[in-house]
């Protein structure tokens, strides 16, 4: 699997990257702002904007177009070209490379959808008119996003989430 070059990223610790990723990522975009990344995603951006942006706020590219991963390593902005057949592929080499961590950390997560940091509450009058009352019922603490107003809470999927991160995991000893 072709994977990257990367640019100045000693001594920096993987919490402290920041990404942006093309219109390809946008579930791997969400997972790593499930993971606590900062990383913007644009769905229908043009390269060069693209580019730009990565280069203006010194965020690594993630890309799986290889013309646009030369153009950035070109105009010396620091990207990895994803080669992954799935999203636990890609999350592995990005662990792989020390670029993230697999492990969640519910007080550093953001909100998927608008990258905004989550914040936990425990605190159930706070979210009893945007969350079904099953669900209030039936979970203690949930995770607000004072950007886009969405709530989060460790539902049903919560199992299938573990299942991609284990996989992730045992990928990345393959890659390392």
């Amino acid at each position: 699997m072709k994977v990257m070059r990367w640019l100045n990223l000693q001594g920096e610790s993987s919490s402290q990257k920041s990404f942006i990723a093309n219109g390809m990522l946008g579930k791997l975009s969400r997972w790593l702002r499930l993971l606590g990344y900062d990383v913007l995603y644009f769905h229908d951006i043009e390269d060069d904007e693209l580019l730009e942006r990565a280069k203006r706020s010194n965020r690594i590219l993630l890309t799986k177009d290889f013309t646009l991963y030369k153009r950035a390593l070109m105009s010396n902005i620091e990207a990895v070209m994803l080669r992954g057949k799935d999203l636990e592929e890609d999350l592995a080499l990005l662990a792989s490379l020390n670029l993230i961590n697999l492990e969640f950390n519910e007080n550093s997560t953001r909100c998927p959808l608008c990258n905004a940091k989550l914040r936990v509450t425990r605190d159930k009058d706070e979210v009893k008119n945007t969350v079904p009352p099953n669900i209030l019922e039936k979970y203690c603490f949930f995770w607000i996003c004072d950007g886009c107003g969405k709530v989060y809470w460790l539902g049903s999927h919560w199992n299938s989430i573990n299942k991609s991160l284990l996989k992730a995991k045992l990928l990345t000893k393959k890659f390392g």
